[in-house]
């Protein structure tokens, strides 16, 4: 780790939070089929990404529910064995992983720490840890973010780029170890809303993040302007065989895309 800083890299699995008991398509969330699902896309996509990181030099922490079956847990642990400084925490609710990880920082043995975030169904540019840790400022409560990412819709089989997302799920707070004090960490607030003490740093970078649309989202559509895997894929280090494309679908979510900047510019002129 540098001399400033420690880096954490953090993701919530299945621990529950409130007011997320049902998926957009109304299928209860944290069942066993809902845990199967997330587990493929977890090894599918978040692990090979973090995995491969091109700075390695940060901690991974994959918080689940204290009550998640013994089958599952094996499954994640064994997912994440390959990745270094990775483990998994166990939590009751979402504020007994906030205690414990607001615990675990303020241990840190560096003036500041970062708190980054990932969902278990998305992933990482290869160079998202190297790009937020070169960003780096000694200032407490600066939130970075990496404002371009791609986006794969599993079912319509969609491609498509975000050049410019701010406040997306992909941030990364400085804090300052205080003695007398604690930390807001990145998972301490609404991502699309942070405090006003936070000064924001939009750092401009097209392939920072992966984001999975399916079925089982919160809420999360496809958006953006299409673009083929091929022209990503390196970024990510995964194949092309993870990225099935449905070309009659993207040339109907490009005409729909024309059409709909059309109208818009028709309506303001």
């Amino acid at each position: 780790m540098s001399g400033k800083f420690t880096h954490y890299l953090i993701t919530r699995f299945n621990v529950p939070v409130k007011n997320w008991d049902l998926d957009k398509s109304g299928r209860p969330t944290l069942d066993n089929a809902w845990m199967e699902e997330r587990i493929q896309l977890f090894q599918a996509y978040c692990v090979p990404t973090v995995r491969q990181q091109t700075e390695r030099n940060f901690t991974w922490i994959v918080y689940c529910g204290r009550n998640t079956a013994p089958a599952y847990l094996d499954m994640i642990r064994k997912s994440i064995s390959s990745v270094q400084n990775a483990e998994v925490r166990l939590a009751d609710d979402f504020n007994e992983l906030l205690n414990d990880l607001r615990q675990w920082l303020i241990k840190a043995q560096t003036p500041f720490v970062i708190t980054s975030r990932v969902d278990n169904d998305d992933g990482l540019g290869l160079e998202y840890i190297y790009k937020v840790q070169s960003h780096f400022e000694a200032r407490d409560k600066l939130l970075i973010n990496l404002a371009g990412g791609i986006l794969y819709d599993t079912g319509r089989k969609v491609m498509t780029r975000l050049r410019h997302s701010p406040f997306n799920h992909y941030g990364s707070l400085i804090e300052q170890i205080k003695p007398e004090g604690t930390v807001l960490t990145v998972l301490g607030y609404p991502h699309d809303n942070p405090p006003g003490e936070i000064k924001v740093l939009n750092v401009e970078y097209d392939a920072a993040w992966l984001k999975i649309i399916h079925d089982r989202n919160l809420k999360s559509r496809i958006s953006g302007v299409p673009v083929f895997p091929k022209k990503v894929i390196a970024q990510f280090g995964l194949s092309a065989d993870a990225f099935p494309i449905s070309v009659s679908r993207m040339l109907s979510y490009s005409i729909a895309k024309w059409f709909s900047i059309v109208r818009r510019k028709l309506r303001f002129s």
